[in-house]
């Protein structure tokens, strides 16, 4: 991990730094999100496209017994 200093001015405006830049792809007109996660806060930018960002996220779950599982959640609602 590596740490990057960035000033905070009289506005709460903050110069992303080059290095965060490059490493985000960031260029001007980007759209960021600012994930906060209790004192934490990420910085990512703003997909394009949540549908395709997420698409495949949590694809393990469903090699496994995926089938199973859907089968019996639809038999619950018929009850």
């Amino acid at each position: 991990m590596k740490v990057v200093t960035a000033q905070v001015s009289s506005k709460y405006q903050v110069v992303l730094p080059k290095e965060v830049r490059v490493a985000l792809g960031i260029h001007p007109r980007t759209q960021v999100l600012f994930l906060i996660d209790g004192d934490r806060v990420y910085l990512r930018p703003r997909p394009t496209s949540f549908s395709t960002k997420l698409r495949g996220l949590h694809s393990h779950v469903w090699r496994q017994g995926g089938e199973d599982w859907l089968a019996k959640e639809r038999a619950s609602w018929e009850e």
